[in-house]
């Protein structure tokens, strides 16, 4: 079995986790901090809605301590604005074309032990 590369995989998880949040916020009121709804919904998607693909039927969920990890390192060095911004513009973009701000990027990199 020929191994995939991980990055691409962990920054898919987290950028459907961000989109999977503001679905599910779509006619509530919007979070204005990284506040237990925000953290909820970020690990449920994480967690929850992501796999991991491996092949043609799919791959594993994301493991729930990469999602602490992502999420954690996104509250202590992320503010929630950069986020919050981070999550509307990806949301606007093709899948290809989404751009990880560096401080994003680097929460995503360090969390990469966890998987």
């Amino acid at each position: 079995m020929r191994s995939r590369p991980l990055r691409p995989l962990l920054l898919g998880t987290v950028v459907a986790s961000l989109v999977l949040f503001a679905a599910a916020c779509g006619q509530q009121l919007q979070p204005t901090s990284y506040d237990q709804t925000y953290k909820d919904n970020f690990m449920f998607g994480c967690h929850e809605q992501t796999t991991i693909p491996d092949d043609a039927a799919g791959g594993p969920r994301a493991p729930a301590n990469y999602c602490q990890c992502v999420y954690k390192g996104l509250v202590e060095k992320v503010s929630f604005d950069d986020a919050k911004a981070f999550e509307e513009q990806q949301a606007k973009e093709q899948a290809g074309d989404i751009k990880v701000p560096k401080n994003i990027q680097a929460v995503i990199d360090s969390c990469k032990k966890t998987r």
